[in-house]
């Protein structure tokens, strides 16, 4: 028999709690999950299957020089524009590896719609980005984000030369700042989406670009930005913006995540924007998200803040109280989609405050949603003062309730006391089955025991159960009740073997189970 494994090595696989990218994933993967290709049930139509067929075949196509030299390169020059992103696409994702900047700036650099991530692209370096108004003045969407090297003269370069953008993402290029914020405003008159997430731009930057484009902005992602504070939002954008009374009617998406500001800066920027579907304020110092009363602003002034039909909201790793929580959700009765993952937290180590939810508090939020007839979406993740019964409670009456029975998406991961009792609420209530696609447990208690509940939800496509204690025979009865089951995490669960986590779905490797 093996040795015991020893107290550090079995708690090893439980992540460190409090980074925003740890909240953001919520899965903690260690390793890929298990994967099943589905049977077609809809015939793809003719440009689709030349397209995997071309993808299927591109490495010995490539490794071929004299076949790619004399007819390949040739055909993929004669592409339609509005053919070759979703070839790109394909190919980014099979093949990163044969995509080198030769190949990209060669056939790649066409369309509309151009999307050169590094993440997605390791042979993309300077030189790819500096050739676009070369080779493609005229794109409209891009997307160049993750190139931390590149300086923020060239950027500027760059943009001031495309003159047609409408949306432009360089989320993770930490050297952008204000010579391409500047590019931008002079350059980009149709610009109506930006992401400048986890960028060096200024508040002061970010006031000039609000002054000259704000109006037409319909999404602003500004997540993680360093220096960003109350102190240098009052100092540098909010007396230029109010000062122009700058306002942003057509913005539908703002996510301020990971910025170091307080509800009145917050309030501030929501009071622009009337007609905000989509917010994202996770890892912020808001403590009353109260976003539709009036309330004092930085200088002293009532700012009158609108009631927006949001259908998003996410207050992850907030330290919001509940009472002015519950106040504000139930002002949102168009919510679709709702995180509130580890609610209450603060610090680094996602020390849990007096303000997270908790077997008092959570009743009071699952009656508010359990009305919400278009809710698709909730993420608790790390609420870990909750109990089962309470949690039995909101899987009853929000992922079963007749009103919210297209909940679509749930991310229970995280609350140590979630047992599998509490997803016997998921057996058919009657005669009809939950319509979840996607259920996140990593690193709970549950087990073999909750096969049967969760077995109920034969429209489940994707199931985390990371860090559980789940066995290949309590996961057999879901695999065979789920068609639908694509994707399967098993990532440090003891009781399947490693060597078979990854082919799960090869019923064949299991010949025991099926005799």
């Amino acid at each position: 028999m093996p040795s015991r494994p020893t107290k550090r090595s079995r708690t090893e696989h439980v992540p460190p709690f409090g980074s925003t990218s740890d909240l953001g994933n919520a899965a903690f993967q260690v390793n890929e999950p298990s994967y099943r290709t589905l049977p077609l049930t809809v015939l793809p139509s003719l440009v689709t299957l030349c397209d995997q067929r071309f993808v299927s075949c591109f490495k010995k196509l490539r490794e071929n020089n004299s076949l790619w030299e004399n007819r390949i390169s040739r055909q993929l020059q004669l592409l339609p524009d509005s053919v070759l992103p979703k070839l790109f696409a394909l190919l980014k994702k099979a093949h990163p590896g044969y995509l080198p900047h030769e190949i990209i700036v060669t056939y790649f650099m066409r369309g509309s719609n151009l999307s050169l991530s590094s993440d997605s692209l390791p042979g993309a370096n300077k030189g790819t980005i500096m050739a676009i108004p070369r080779l493609n003045p005229q794109v409209c969407d891009l997307d160049i984000s993750g190139f931390n090297k590149i300086a923020d003269d060239a950027f500027a370069k760059v943009i001031a030369e495309l003159h047609s953008l409408r949306s432009l993402v360089l989320r993770k290029c930490t050297k952008v700042g204000s010579k391409t914020i500047t590019a931008i405003v002079k350059s980009c008159p149709k610009i109506c989406s930006l992401n400048l997430s986890e960028t060096s731009v200024s508040p002061a930057a970010m006031a000039e670009l609000l002054v000259a484009h704000g109006n037409q902005l319909e999404v602003l992602k500004i997540a993680g930005l360093e220096r960003w504070t109350d102190a240098t939002f009052m100092a540098q954008l909010h007396p230029q913006v109010k000062d122009q009374e700058v306002s942003m009617p057509k913005l539908q998406t703002l996510k301020l995540r990971g910025l170091q500001l307080s509800d009145s800066s917050i309030d501030f920027l929501v009071s622009l924007s009337p007609n905000l579907r989509r917010l994202d304020i996770s890892f912020t110092a808001t403590k009353r998200p109260i976003l539709f009363t009036s309330r004092k602003d930085i200088f002293g002034a009532c700012a009158h803040l609108s009631a927006p039909r949001l259908e998003k909201l996410s207050l992850t790793s907030t330290p919001v109280a509940v009472s002015d929580l519950l106040q504000t959700i139930s002002s949102l009765s168009n919510l679709r989609t709702l995180s509130l993952g580890a609610l209450g937290a603060t610090g680094s180590m996602g020390v849990a405050s007096a303000t997270t939810l908790n077997d008092v508090t959570l009743p009071k939020l699952t009656s508010a949603l359990q009305s919400f007839s278009n809710l698709r979406s909730v993420n608790l993740v790390s609420n870990t003062r909750l109990s089962k019964t309470a949690l039995f409670d909101f899987i009853q009456r929000v992922g079963r309730n007749c009103l919210v029975s297209n909940l679509k998406y749930l991310n229970l991961a995280g609350i140590t006391a979630m047992r599998s009792e509490a997803l016997a609420a998921l057996l058919p209530l009657d005669g009809t089955h939950p319509a979840l696609e996607t259920l996140i447990l990593n690193n709970t208690s549950v087990g073999d025991d909750s096969g049967a509940y969760i077995a109920c939800c034969c429209n489940l496509v994707r199931l985390e159960v990371e860090g559980t204690k789940f066995t290949r025979d309590g996961l057999f009865s879901i695999i065979d009740a789920c068609p639908k089951l694509q994707i399967l995490n098993l990532t440090s669960c003891r009781g399947v073997k490693i060597a078979d986590r990854r082919r799960f779905f090869e019923v064949d490797s299991f010949p025991s189970l099926y005799q």
